[in-house]
């Protein structure tokens, strides 16, 4: 995983507002961040810190270099991974910043789960492809530890290459082995489990587990062979073999197989499972009846690994701990253990073992013998019974059949109270209720006793301290062996809270603006409604509790309330679901209704639906449609840099939200810049086509005044005089002039007409001198001087207002007396 601890990024971005709010992001994902406004300042940050882990680069950086030159500059320096982020999505610009790095492309509005992976991503590729060469060091490494023989191999069996950590590992010497074959070198006998090794190789691409003896003047050794096909670019195929030394091994099998016979006279008398695993984990033995209780016929699983086959993969690390325990302990002992097995079909069973280890004749451990017995049956009904004592939220107690208690679990203590409950043993159940539903609760009994199904019953509870509760308890017989009546078996459920809950909910249920309607899902009979619902639709309760449910569905809606209430039995619940009322006066009126289906404490399914008016909504929706329809012309005009003055809007929302000390309003402009995203990617996607590169002022700025004042409570009494030439300007200064013209007219519809009934903001702008000049004023008292206030005292509409004509490189002046009054120039 890569921590972002320590790392450093360079971020470079030419716009101070997205650089912004792209550093404050990438600082939220944890990392450092320094700013270069330009490629060559950030060429010269580069070499400057070399602490530096990662540039964050966007393409189109103004005059100068392009990020893309930068990048491929700075990597002259010394490498390190470099990301582009950027609006541009052509495929010849990714193209071109993939020949300079290939780490990532980011694109700008990415959301911060996006922009997090990414440079995760980037960091993860960096780091291996730094840690290459140590790994091929380190293979090279562990080819010099390894004991075995290693060999490359033609399909002929004629040696390519030899690896040999101890020359007196090989059978002959190792001089002028190269080009001649296994049949060459080694015995007949030997050559030939060699060359069917690899044969299977040529078939399967692998052969394991086949070996050979061989003479060496020391005695006879045992090495076992593994093949394994390699790919290559040659016509001839080659092989690598790899031949182990497992004389000791081979040894211990032998002493195995000798004290095999020995246990097999246990095996044709025992019942249980007998089984000799050896070191490896290979079954020696295994009994018929363990063979068909695990639903393999004998001889199906000796020579198989116990561990693969019979062993499911949760219990395996346990297995495995008890196995490296008992073969470490050196016991001479019995040790039981119980763990779960799996069949040849996947079943499940729970097996009690005792196990002993085998031995050699020097004593050494060589296996371990094992008698299994099969208790799934009593553990599964002791797993039954416990959780249903001890993790039943509800207190069970069972009794004679005279109601004298004989037991009663953990949670009676609690519900009633007691601390001993022994002391409470042989004395009437209904010592917990109130004396006035004890005859009642005897009576229950006596109709049990007569074959009678009572279900639940509701009681009044008494605790050993006097105070009540209110609970419910279903009883049941526990039957002996013939299915007579032994004991009775009560479940007892502390019901307060639901009883109190059901009271809240109908004071919702009464009060709730929305209608709520509940009926009978197999008759479609209303069972209640509550007020807001009978107002809705004219009747009263007792009327609709006469009517089903399509007698209030307009006619043209009942098939389609129908397959809505048929969905609810597979889905349980559905909704939003707009459909047609008919009130009692036989007007229509168009709902909206969320429903759920469940089982009511009467055992009956039942549906719960939520009814909402929707015809102000409907109004509502066909206005909205009809002002779409007449800003539809105007959104394509929109230029192909929208995606950048979403950025800016985001940004400043963000840097707004960092600036406020109350957490409401601060979560107010997150929300905010979260609606402006989704809108941003909506409208790319709309209008991916779009390229446009300049507008005029006069269609931009009048509008974007009166939208401005129209946001306010008491835009009636504010008049708006606008006086805009045509003047065009590129979309990258309209978008910087547009948010700085809605601060200075926000400021004045802020803080110009308080206390009067009535105020004047105007807005002029055209070219004056050869230069574009735009003035914005109000008639109120003044404000602050945004060109000498701004960053102090003027707050962050006037520090963006300062920041904005900046960027535009224009003289901002005030012109007092008579009111608020700016005016820019700036060059055309």
């Amino acid at each position: 995983m890569v921590s972002t601890g320590s790392k450093r990024i360079l971020l470079v971005e030419d716009q101070a507002v997205i650089a912004l709010n792209e550093r404050r992001l990438l600082e939220s994902l944890g990392y450092e961040v320094s700013l270069a406004y330009s490629g060559e300042q950030a060429i010269a940050a580069f070499k400057a810190d070399g602490s530096i882990d990662m540039a964050v680069m966007d393409i189109d950086l103004g005059d100068g270099i392009d990020g893309t030159e930068a990048a491929a500059e700075m990597l002259k320096a010394r490498e390190v991974p470099v990301v582009f982020m950027s609006s541009h999505a052509e495929a010849d610009i990714v193209e071109k910043t993939e020949r300079v790095s290939s780490y990532g492309y980011i694109e700008k509005n990415s959301g911060p789960k996006f922009v997090a992976a990414t440079l995760r991503m980037a960091f993860r590729l960096f780091e291996a492809r730094s840690s290459m060469q140590e790994a091929n060091r380190r293979l090279e490494a562990t080819l010099e530890a390894l004991p075995d023989l290693l060999f490359e191999i033609d399909e002929d069996g004629r040696y390519r290459a030899v690896h040999c950590n101890d020359p007196g590992s090989l059978y002959a010497s190792i001089d002028g082995i190269i080009g001649t074959s296994v049949r060459d070198r080694l015995p007949p006998e030997a050559a030939e489990v060699v060359m069917a090794a690899l044969a299977a190789a040529k078939a399967d691409g692998l052969s394991r587990g086949r070996r050979y003896d061989l003479t060496f003047p020391d005695g006879r050794r045992s090495f076992e062979l593994s093949v394994s096909r390699m790919a290559t670019d040659d016509a001839r195929r080659r092989f690598i073999m790899i031949c182990r030394d497992v004389t000791q091994q081979a040894r211990a099998e032998d002493e195995l197989r000798r004290s095999k016979r020995q246990a097999e006279r246990l095996l044709g008398v025992s019942a249980q499972i007998i089984k000799i695993v050896d070191l490896d984990g290979v079954v020696n033995v295994l009994n018929d009846s363990g063979h068909r209780l695990l639903g393999y016929e004998p001889p199906e699983l000796i020579g198989k690994r116990w561990f693969d086959l019979c062993v499911p993969e949760g219990a395996k690390p346990v297995v495995a701990a008890f196995w490296e325990s008992f073969l470490g302990s050196g016991s001479d002992g019995i040790l039981p253990h119980e763990n779960d097995v799996v069949t040849k079909d996947g079943r499940r069973l729970r097996i009690h073992w005792q196990n002993s280890l085998l031995r050699d004749d020097e004593g050494r451990v060589v296996g371990v013998l094992s008698s299994g017995e099969d208790v799934t049956g009593y553990r599964e009904l002791e797993e039954r019974y416990r959780t249903i004592v001890e993790a039943s939220p509800d207190n069970i107690t069972v009794t004679d059949l005279g109601g004298r208690m004989l037991m009663f679990s953990p949670k009676a203590r609690p519900m009633f109270g007691v601390e001993d409950g022994e002391e409470y043993l042989g004395r009437p159940v209904t010592d917990f209720m109130v004396p006035e539903d004890r005859p009642r609760a005897a009576a229950n009994i006596g109709r049990m006793l007569a074959g009678e199904s009572l279900g639940a019953e509701p009681y009044t509870g008494l605790r050993v301290d006097g105070s009540t509760f209110d609970m419910e308890i279903n009883g049941a017989f526990i039957r002996d062996g013939d299915g007579r009546p032994k004991h009775i078996l009560f479940v007892v459920r502390d019901i307060t809270a639901r009883n109190r809950m059901v009271g809240k909910y109908r004071i919702l249920f009464d009060q709730s603006p929305l209608g709520i309607g509940l009926f009978d899902y197999d008759t479609e009979r209303f069972i209640d409604a509550n007020p807001a619902l009978q107002r809705m639709i004219g009747y009263g309760l007792d009327e609709l509790r006469s009517m089903t449910y399509l007698d209030v569905t307009a006619p043209d809606d009942e098939d389609r309330s129908r397959e809505f209430v048929r969905k609810l039995a597979e889905l349980g619940k559905l909704g939003p679901y707009d459909k047609m009322y008919r009130r009692k006066d036989g007007s229509l009126m168009p709902v909206s209704i969320n429903a759920v289906r469940f089982i009511d404490y009467d055992d009956r399914p039942v549906v719960w639906g939520i009814i909402e008016d929707i015809t102000e909504r409907r109004a509502a929706e066909r206005r909205v449609e009809s002002l779409f329809a007449e800003k539809d012309l105007i959104l394509k005009e929109v230029h192909h840099r929208l995606k950048n003055n979403f950025a800016v809007i985001r940004g400043l929302l963000g840097l707004q939200a960092d600036s406020m000390t109350d957490p409401v309003a601060a979560e107010a402009f997150m929300a905010t810049e979260a609606r402006v995203q989704s809108m941003a990617l909506l409208y790319e996607k709309l209008y991916e086509s779009a390229r446009f590169s300049e507008a005029s002022m006069a269609d931009y700025l009048p509008s974007l005044v009166r939208d401005v004042v129209a946001n306010y409570a008491h835009a009636a009494d504010v008049r708006v005089e606008t006086d805009v030439a045509d003047v065009r300007l590129d979309a990258k200064r309209l978008q910087a002039l547009g948010i700085l013209v809605n601060e200075l007219v926000s400021n004045s519809m802020k803080h110009a007409f308080k206390g009067r009934p009535s105020g004047l903001v105007f807005l002029r702008a055209g070219i004056e001198g050869g230069r574009v000049t735009v003035v914005v004023g109000d008639d109120g008292p003044g404000m602050p001087d945004p060109a000498t206030d701004g960053a102090s005292g003027g707050g962050f509409g006037l520090t963006l207002v300062s920041l904005l004509a900046e960027q535009l490189r224009a003289d901002m002046t005030r012109e007092p007396p008579g009111g608020s009054i700016v005016r820019l120039s700036f060059d055309l």
